[in-house]
């Protein structure tokens, strides 16, 4: 290992649809040349790709964007820490010099993204009638419903704790032209939507859509030559917690999260106090909830008095959460858009949903046993 410090240096979006059948691989290019572009780099200049579970594999996206060599590549499958994975390789790859910029790619359909709520499941007998209640092979919105009534039967609080998280994500997203729902909400309108698993709302979950993100890391040295200010990555981490499973595990609750935060302050240079601005993954609410007390921004159990009636994590907030909207109202573009995210606050580039003076960001993704997260800084 070099030791050497790697930074993001470069951000892109493809366009996002909300219809079906739209082909990928071209919003998979439009997002990397996008990112290549950001950074002042060239498509020659790119030696490593690394992409998530998309419909392309790694050397499919150097073929269409004319890579003529990749000296490292990976492609991470779906049981992992939603797009954190293919971002861990990249760093890694580009800290031991495997490669000096490393493109990392994350396309996702809306085929994909609500496939819990269309996949035919296997009938209930044999290892699946005790598997498909947790969300095995699809299904996840029941799981997580149960782990909400779980909070409120061990941590108390209530709904409304969640619908902060609905109601602050529309007040972002009204700030960002890229988002899908753009509308704002109240917290009547949260608590009216549709029950779609008890005590899950539609506003509780995501919004799949069909798009692509992608992001450039490059080598402290090759930073100094791009036309960005570099974001630094301080310190990543993943975790898994205490016996790794969806179904058969002591933590419903939190899964990897806490062991994996813990591991990332441990790693980093500065502490959940100094963090300005953070983008956790909210594939549901309870997801986000369990991330801010697994990082220590407040007591476990304490996020319903900790927020404040929503204060605290909308614009103007003691810690401004998910300013995109997150994948509850930009779209679920699954995990790499709150990274970029993170890089586009900190790099001061964000409009009038921006921050002031963001120079550390954190930001998180996944749930369960699939824990990821990492500390950015200017």
């Amino acid at each position: 290992m070099t030791h050497d410090r790697a930074a993001i240096v470069g951000i892109g979006y493809s366009s996002v649809h909300r219809s079906k059948g739209v082909d990928g691989r071209g919003l998979a290019v439009d997002a990397a040349r996008a990112a290549i572009a950001d950074a002042g780099l060239r498509i020659c200049d790119v030696d490593g790709i690394f992409e998530y579970a998309g419909n392309e594999q790694s050397y499919d996206i150097a073929k269409m964007l004319g890579v003529e060599n990749l000296a490292v590549f990976g492609d991470f499958g779906p049981w992992g820490p939603s797009a954190m994975s293919s971002v861990a390789g990249a760093h890694m790859a580009v800290q031991s010099g495997a490669c000096e910029v490393a493109l990392v790619v994350r396309s996702v359909t809306r085929e994909w993204g609500q496939q819990s709520a269309e996949k035919m499941l296997p009938p209930p007998s044999g290892m699946w009638q005790w598997d498909l209640p947790y969300g095995i092979a699809g299904g996840m919105i029941p799981v997580m419903a149960m782990k909400m009534r779980r909070r409120f039967h061990t941590l108390g609080g209530t709904p409304e704790d969640y619908g902060h998280i609905a109601v602050n994500a529309r007040r972002w997203s009204s700030l960002n032209e890229r988002a899908v729902l753009r509308d704002l909400i109240t917290m009547d309108d949260y608590l009216n939507s549709r029950m779609v698993s008890d005590p899950v709302h539609l506003f509780d979950c995501d919004y799949p859509v069909t798009g692509a993100c992608a992001v450039v890391i490059t080598s402290a040295q090759r930073a100094l030559d791009t036309s960005k200010a570099p974001v630094w990555i301080d310190a990543i981490a993943m975790g898994t917690g205490w016996k790794p499973d969806w179904t058969y595990t002591d933590d419903f609750l939190f899964g990897g999260t806490q062991r994996c935060a813990e591991t990332m302050w441990k790693r980093s240079s500065v502490t959940a106090a100094d963090v300005d601005v953070a983008q956790l993954y909210d594939g549901f609410t309870h997801i986000t909830v369990s991330w801010l007390e697994a990082m220590g921004f407040c007591g476990i159990g304490e996020f319903g008095d900790w927020v404040d009636g929503g204060s605290a994590i909308g614009p103007g907030g003691v810690l401004p959460l998910n300013t995109q909207g997150g994948q509850l109202a930009e779209g679920r573009l699954h995990g790499l858009s709150f990274l970029a995210e993170g890089v586009a606050q900190l790099r001061g580039e964000c409009g009038t949903r921006q921050v002031p003076d963001a120079q550390v960001a954190v930001v998180a993704n996944a749930h369960g046993p699939h824990c990821a997260s990492l500390v950015l800084t200017t």
